[in-house]
């Protein structure tokens, strides 16, 4: 049985504080742990992050330098890796008030030899310098949280996840920690959700038997086993609640205090603007809101919601999400105005996956597509994901929108993208459970049977050019054959299947340079075999009469007659026509064939 992480946490604890309580301090100064040390959050692998603290003015002269240098010895034999500085209070304080973000791990500050009052008067010194600079350099502070975020990705949604610096990670949770140590919001208690990412984090530095903070699906079987899951989908699943509800509490906690530190100027005071985006839905002062008396019985009003904030970029208000909640379900087959909302809302290549996200946060997605319950949070069983199933279909979906001009139905396009995998972790054959998922979709949108066939067959088939790619002749006859047969030789289909095929690739970073060359010429090849005949000439015999070159033959019907004619070049045909405007007749039909020494024509007349 594998030790407990909190033993495992305690035992590294112990031994480290063992390892300082030999350190011989110089005289009137103090020691003060930070990091994971000061949170008691150690594991056998940590860094061990210490602060020698100075009393304020005392200049360290050449024995007591000395002594410092040789203060860490002790630690440096264990063999743990040491973080230490050397500062008085003020030098920590203008730490803060020059770089708030590297002054972030002085929050934490503990006491833990020496002299107390001097750590006292230094944390007290910190947070006074914090709550200062926080108002100061709080834009730089979300920045570089934003920079870590598009580094790391959401902890939610990666299939590889970053329990440190991801977003809805350690560090978000220290970071509301310390909005709430500037005033500026409260931080709830997220002790459950921060000790799961803490265990798994500490189970993972044991099997890892190093730091690492990326949790891969390798270490994650065993990681699961050790605290209590059936697999490592289950744990999976619990650190993304974990996650979510930090990340919605810093985002909650940033919201407050943005509202807190905006300048309050007369300008400021006046009533916000409200512009109308579409029926009963407003931008009220940056957010997408309710008008003052929206139609509530309404249940399509979700959809126009969703739509104009994915259509604007612009958030939903938080006060509007409980008035949502409360609007009837939706029909089963949904008005034209409702579908043509829902397909708006997938169109955008920005902001459709964080919208829909918000949705099914909130509860209000699955009743508009009741097959997500099924794949949210799922982590896939290929290696080449990154993210989890629903944020894939999302990634696709919006790497469809941002190739829309690609396509010449890109309503169709969105649908199969976002319903293309949604038949995983079912246990049967995904392509097929999709495309009778995409199909009820369809019904309910009121598609007509050309549309429907054609986001089935997408979806249904959506996996079919990789593998000829990988396992076919690209240019032989029978992989071009294989793929019409499965479109059905429609010509939309493999248009629409050539993006979506990018789209997948792109969301998992599979999009290679034989991948890309193997589509184009799939689907070159199989349009020019829907679309393109070789053009031929029109099989005009000579006139049956030797030496004479013109030849009128009777129609099958009275009053009608073929003229055939033959000449040298194509301007002697005006003595035909000549002789036809004299004869009153009129041309029915005329064909022309040009050859380098003669030329030949056939009139249908009557």
């Amino acid at each position: 049985m594998p030790q407990p992480a909190a033993d495992i946490r305690r035992t590294a604890f112990r031994r480290a504080t063992e390892l300082v309580a030999a350190l011989h301090l110089p005289p009137g100064t103090a020691l003060a742990a930070t990091g994971s040390y000061a949170r008691r959050e150690l594991t056998a692998y940590s860094d061990l992050d210490l602060l020698l603290i100075c009393p304020p003015g005392q200049a360290l002269d050449s024995a007591v330098k000395h002594q410092v240098a040789n203060l860490w010895y002790p630690i440096w034999d264990a063999k743990i890796r040491l973080d230490y500085a050397v500062r008085t209070p003020e030098e920590c304080a203008n730490i803060i008030a020059e770089n708030a973000v590297a002054g972030l791990s002085l929050l934490d500050l503990t006491h833990v030899a020496g002299d107390p009052s001097l750590t006292e008067q230094t944390r007290k010194l910190v947070l006074r310098t914090w709550r200062i600079a926080l108002s100061r350099n709080f834009d730089n502070i979300i920045d570089i949280a934003i920079a870590r975020w598009r580094r790391s990705g959401p902890v939610v949604s990666m299939t590889h996840p970053d329990l440190k610096h991801g977003r809805g990670g350690l560090r978000d949770h220290e970071l509301l920690t310390a909005l709430a140590f500037g005033n500026l919001c409260d931080a709830p208690d997220l002790t459950d959700q921060r000790t799961l990412l803490l265990d798994t984090r500490t189970m993972l530095h044991q099997h890892a038997r190093r730091p690492r903070d990326v949790l891969d699906p390798e270490f994650a079987a065993d990681i699961a086993i050790d605290l209590g899951f059936r697999d490592r989908y289950a744990l999976s699943r619990a650190i993304a609640e974990a996650a979510r509800a930090i990340d919605d509490a810093l985002t909650s906690g940033l919201t407050t205090a943005r509202n807190l530190l905006r300048p309050t100027t007369p300008t400021s005071r006046k009533p916000e603007r409200r512009r109308p985006l579409d029926i009963d839905v407003v931008d009220a002062g940056g957010s997408v809101s309710l008008s003052r008396n929206p139609n509530l019985t309404d249940p399509a009003l979700l959809l126009r919601v969703a739509a104009a904030s994915a259509r604007t970029g612009l958030p939903i208000h938080p006060a509007t999400w409980s008035r949502l909640a409360a609007l009837p379900t939706m029909p089963d087959r949904w008005p034209t105005a409702a579908a043509s909302d829902f397909l708006a809302l997938l169109s955008s290549p920005h902001h459709t996956a964080r919208v829909i996200t918000e949705l099914d946060n909130h509860g209000l997605w699955s009743p508009l597509v009741p097959a997500w319950d099924n794949i949210r949070g799922l982590i896939p069983r290929e290696p080449i994901h990154t993210q989890t199933i629903d944020q894939h279909c999302l990634q696709v979906t919006q790497n469809c929108a941002a190739h829309h001009v690609a396509a010449a139905r890109p309503d169709l396009l969105y649908l199969a993208a976002l319903f293309h995998d949604i038949g995983k972790g079912q246990g049967v054959p995904h392509a097929e459970l999709g495309a009778t998922r995409v199909a009820a979709m369809a019904a309910t949108l009121r598609l007509n049977h050309h549309d429907a066939s054609v986001v089935t067959t997408l979806v249904r088939h959506h996996t079919l050019i990789p593998n000829l790619v990988a396992h076919r002749d690209v240019e032989s006859d029978d992989a071009v054959t294989e793929l019409l047969d499965a479109v059905g030789y429609d010509l939309l289909t493999v248009e629409l299947m050539r993006v979506l095929v990018q789209a997948d690739a792109l969301a998992t970073g599979t999009w290679t340079p034989t991948l890309r060359a193997g589509t184009a010429i799939l689907c070159d090849r199989a349009r020019a075999r829907l679309t393109g005949s070789q053009p031929r000439p029109p099989r005009l015999d000579f006139p049956s009469r030797a030496g004479l070159p013109l030849d009128l033959i009777p129609g099958p019907e009275a009053n009608n007659a073929t003229v055939r004619w033959v000449g040298h070049y194509l301007r002697e045909s005006i003595r035909v026509l000549a002789l036809i405007a004299a004869k009153g007749w009129n041309i029915n039909s005329a064909e022309f064939v040009v050859e380098p020494d003669h030329t030949r024509a056939r009139f249908t007349v009557y």
